[in-house]
C-alpha cells in the first residue's frame, strides 16, 4: 500500500537530495541507516507516474497531504530498511498490521514477509489462486510487481475522513501492466486497486497500526486479463513462474551481445 521504487539506488553523494513525497531517505538521521540494496533509494520514475496520474493534488500542510506522505514514506521503509530499528514512521514496538480483518503482523513479520505479501493473503481458507502469498517470498514478490510495473506502482489519497489519533483514509494504487504476470500476457493498460485505511497513530504522528480494507480479486482480475499461456498450468513462484517473461528473456539473451 504505497508507491514502489523503480530503477537503481544511489551511490553517489545524498546530502543535497530530496524527495517531495518521503522523509528519512537521505537526512542526517539516516547516516547509519541499513539500506536492502546498499543505498538509499531513487522514486523519481514513480513519482512522475503520481503526478501524471494522480486525481487529487492536496495542499501542502493539508491532512491529506501529511496523511499521504506519512504513509509513502512507511512504504519506503519497509521496502528498503532492513532493520526495524531504523524505521521512523511506526511504533515499532507497538505497531500492527491487518488486511480486511485477518492475522494482525508485528513489524519484524512485516518486514519479514514484504508489503505485497502482507497485503495479498487471503484471510479465507485457501489462496488467491492467481498469487499465493505463502510461495512467494519478500524478494520474489517485489520483483514480480516490479517486473509487471516498470515504471512504478503508484499511491495516492483520495479522501481522509478522520483525524488523528484514528485516521481513516480512502486510498487508490495504480500502475501500467507493462509485463506479464503468473502466465498471463501483459495489457499495458492501468491496473488499480481502491480501498479503505483504519490508521492509528501517536501524538508524534508514529504509526501504531494499520487496518486495510481492499477487494484484491478485483486488483488480480486487472492482472490476469490478459491471455494466458497453455504453458503455465501450475503455480510457479516468483516471475520463473512465467512462461511469457521467461520467453521474453530468452529473447534479449539471443539478440543482446
Amino acid at each position: 500500500m504505497a508507491d514502489h521504487a523503480t530503477g537503481s539506488v544511489l551511490t553517489e553523494n545524498v546530502k543535497a537530495l530530496s524527495d517531495p513525497y518521503r522523509s528519512f531517505l537521505y537526512e542526517e538521521s539516516e547516516k547509519n541507516t541499513v539500506w536492502r540494496h546498499g543505498a538509499p533509494p531513487t522514486y523519481d520514475l514513480v513519482n512522475d507516474v503520481f503526478q501524471k496520474g494522480r486525481t487529487q493534488e492536496w495542499k501542502e500542510g493539508s491532512l491529506e497531504y501529511v496523511v499521504q506522505n506519512l504513509v509513502k514514506t512507511w512504504e519506503m521503509e519497509l521496502s528498503h530498511k532492513t532493520r526495524i530499528e531504523d524505521f521512523k514512521t511506526i511504533d515499532t514496538e507497538k505497531f500492527r498490521i491487518s488486511v480486511n480483518g485477518g492475522p494482525k503482523l508485528t513489524a519484524e513479520q512485516t518486514l519479514k514477509v514484504g508489503s505485497y505479501n502482507a497485503l495479498m493473503a487471503s484471510n479465507l481458507p485457501g489462496e488467491y489462486e492467481a498469487y499465493k502469498a505463502s510461495k512467494e517470498t519478500f524478494e520474489s514478490s517485489h520483483d514480480i510487481f516490479r517486473t509487471v510495473f516498470p515504471d512504478g506502482f503508484a499511491w495516492e489519497v483520495l479522501a481522509v475522513y478522520s483525524g488523528p489519533p484514528v485516521v481513516t483514509f480512502k486510498w487508490r494504487h495504480w500502475g501500467v501492466m507493462k509485463a506479464g504476470f503468473k502466465g498471463h500476457a501483459s495489457t499495458n493498460e492501468v491496473v488499480e486497486s481502491i480501498g479503505i485505511t483504519v490508521a492509528k497513530v501517536d501524538e508524534k504522528l508514529k504509526i501504531t497500526e494499520l487496518e486495510i480494507y481492499y477487494d484484491p480479486t478485483a486488483f488480480l482480475a486487472g492482472l490476469t486479463k490478459g491471455q494466458k499461456s497453455p504453458a503455465y498450468s501450475e503455480y510457479k513462484a516468483g516471475i520463473e513462474g512465467c512462461p511469457y517473461l521467461n520467453s521474453l528473456n530468452s529473447l534479449e539473451s539471443l539478440t543482446v551481445s
